[in-house]
């Protein structure tokens, strides 16, 4: 799977590699806030787009709410030359009619828009008016892909002096200048200018990572009627527990068939496992962001009847469950996109998930709610080794998910190649997919017996592959894939000799391509260990005239091991590539490179095998 995944990644990053997409010309954020509850924020955007790649920028999209209103917009678009092709009025935007969410207080309003032309300057300015909202104020990211330059960028906030404000910088070498105007107000300025454009580069961190950004945010805050500080994450954490305080209530009725369930069970995993489960028979996820901005879960009672909810909602509800039978449980807030959190800024922003969390003896489950057809004590890969902040009556505090070692996301296959006198072979196939690995090939359970087939026959690389019998089955966090395959030209045929194939998986496995001046260390963000055993018996009348040898290869970024040997008729292959998680330092990407090339190398060689003379 991850070879696939890495075609995908290469084509994209010789798609974004071959020129600039933009240049903004222009970003400006200026936000006045008048007091805790009230803010005035004006924008402005001029970009040029240099052709359809950045097509996408020509569209003006703006986050609204009850709370937050659009109250003034005008754009113009203007070609090469200078000359007005387009004015854009306030009276043409559109609002968004669907959403993802089953209820909302957001909305979109947006302009679609596509250049005739290229280049093309758009110029969109807009303000918004915020009412009780103002937990944090506009988040300052000018540069919002790759291969986007920038060239002038600026925010200021003004406020009130009594009314303290932080912020924090990443990936900026610049300064928030802090000043007092005429009026006495607080003035925090921040300019960037010439930013060059970022290369989407093969194995290279996150975007999102690398982008210049800046959070600010009041220290205390008036936010839908409720009063909280942002001063630390402990802070953070009384006003996110008082939004949960007292809403796991459940109805007398199913507090009893709760202890019915679990009242027989020894241990707390098992009570724990058998809760799961009812959440998973009882909701589903649905979206729900309405009450408090969308910060507070909806009350458990109505969760349990409704039989729905969001990640806070299921969260909430399960946690409720669990009291009732005596078994504590944290409320933890996570991001799915940020790894880390930052450590000395608490901010609302930097979190968009909710899971639970289950202290036992010796142990830590950590509960996705959201999706409970997941092994119980499964951390998926969206949140594993991300930092989080664990929310109780004592406040919050920032925790560290684990990650699972690099060997245990596995792929174990045991392969058999029974082939015949011209080329043609049966092949049985028995591959156990584990954690990371077996995250990827969920997908592969709710298939159709057809599209198991299809996807089976682009995971091999056997020529005209004719999938027969196949069985997909999961055990915790395992999925085993059991299949039975025909090709009538596994070996290619030249003369009196068969060329075979040594490794009938791992199709696509590629290498990245060369870059003299990479700019980014390299980023293997999950580390995986694939191993095959595989079998092929030699047709009768045949003899092996040429064989690879053993090889062993090892690099800081991980090891790859191949034997070959003779037994009796049969020839046993095994391969063994442990990939490392980890950053390295970009001077070795051309070692890297090679260490790839050899892999793929060893997977592509074949074994000769000569007829006897008869």
């Amino acid at each position: 799977m991850r070879q696939i995944l890495f075609l995908a990644l290469l084509l994209t990053t010789i798609q974004h590699s071959t020129a600039q997409n933009a240049i903004v010309e222009e970003s400006l954020t200026d936000v006045e806030c008048i007091s805790t509850t009230y803010a005035i924020i004006r924008f402005k955007e001029v970009t040029t787009i240099l052709n359809e790649h950045g097509a996408d920028l020509a569209t003006f999209v703006c986050s609204c709410s009850k709370n937050d209103k659009l109250t003034a917009f005008k754009g113009q678009v203007t070609d090469s030359s200078g000359r007005v092709i387009r004015k854009i009025k306030g009276s043409e935007l559109k609002q968004t009619e669907y959403s993802p969410y089953l209820a909302i207080d957001d909305y979109k309003v947006y302009y679609d828009y596509t250049p005739p032309v290229y280049p093309v300057t758009i110029t969109y300015e807009w303000t918004i008016d915020s009412h009780d909202n103002l937990i944090e104020f506009p988040r300052f990211c000018p540069q919002t892909d790759y291969d986007i330059s920038v060239k002038k960028a600026s925010y200021t906030l003004t406020a009130p002096r009594e009314l303290a404000v932080r912020h924090a910088l990443l990936n900026i070498d610049a300064s928030v200048c802090v000043s007092e105007n005429t009026k006495g107000s607080q003035v925090l300025s921040l300019e960037l200018s010439d930013l060059p454009a970022l290369k989407d580069e093969p194995y290279s961190p996150p975007l999102r990572e690398r982008l210049p950004m800046a959070y600010f945010a009041p220290t205390d805050f008036t936010y839908y009627g409720t009063q909280g500080s942002l001063k630390d994450w402990r802070e953070y954490g009384k006003w996110e527990y008082s939004l949960i305080n007292g809403s796991e209530t459940l109805p007398d009725a199913v507090c009893q068939e709760l202890h019915q369930l679990t009242d027989g069970l020894k241990t707390d995993r098992e009570k724990i496992k058998a809760l799961y489960q009812r959440l998973e028979k009882t909701t589903r996820y649905v979206a729900v962001l309405l009450g408090i901005g969308g910060q507070k879960p909806a009350p458990a009672a109505n969760v349990c009847k409704s039989g729905f909810g969001d990640c806070k909602g299921l969260s909430n509800y399960m946690r409720a469950m669990l009291k009732v039978v005596g078994i504590p449980s944290n409320y933890v807030t996570i991001s799915t996109t940020n790894r880390q959190l930052l450590k000395d800024f608490a901010s609302v922003g930097q979190m968009n998930h909710v899971i639970l969390q289950v202290p036992l003896q010796g142990d830590t489950l950590w509960l996705e709610c959201t999706n409970p057809q997941l092994p119980m004590d499964y951390v998926h890969e969206d949140i594993a080794g991300h930092s989080a902040i664990e929310v109780s009556e004592a406040g919050g505090r920032l925790v560290q998910l684990p990650v699972y070692a690099d060997s245990t996301n596995l792929m174990h296959s045991k392969i058999h190649i029974q082939l015949d006198l011209k080329g043609a072979a049966d092949v049985s196939l028995l591959q156990d997919f584990h954690n990371w690995q077996y995250e990827h090939y969920i997908p592969l359970l709710k298939m159709d017996e057809k599209d198991r087939h299809k996807t089976l026959q682009r995971m091999i690389r056997v020529p005209q592959a004719e999938i027969g019998r196949m069985d997909v089955r999961e055990d915790g966090a395992t999925i085993t894939v059991d299949a039975e395959i025909k090709s009538q030209r596994y070996a290619t045929t030249t003369g009196q000799r068969l060329f075979v194939p040594v490794c009938p998986i791992h199709n696509g496995y590629s290498t990245p391509p060369a870059l003299p001046n990479r700019q980014e260390d390299i980023y293997l963000e999950s580390g995986y260990l694939d191993k095959d055993e595989i079998t092929l018996t030699i047709p009768e009348g045949y003899e092996i005239e040429a064989m690879p040898k053993d090889q062993t290869v090892e690099q800081p970024f991980g090891t790859f091991s191949f034997t070959v040997k003779r037994d009796g008729s049969e020839v046993r292959i095994q391969n063994s590539l442990l990939m490392k998680s980890g950053t390295y330092d970009k001077s070795q990407y051309p070692q890297f490179i090679d260490f790839m090339k050899k892999i793929s190398g060893i997977y592509s060689q074949k074994i000769v095998l000569k007829k006897q003379d008869s």
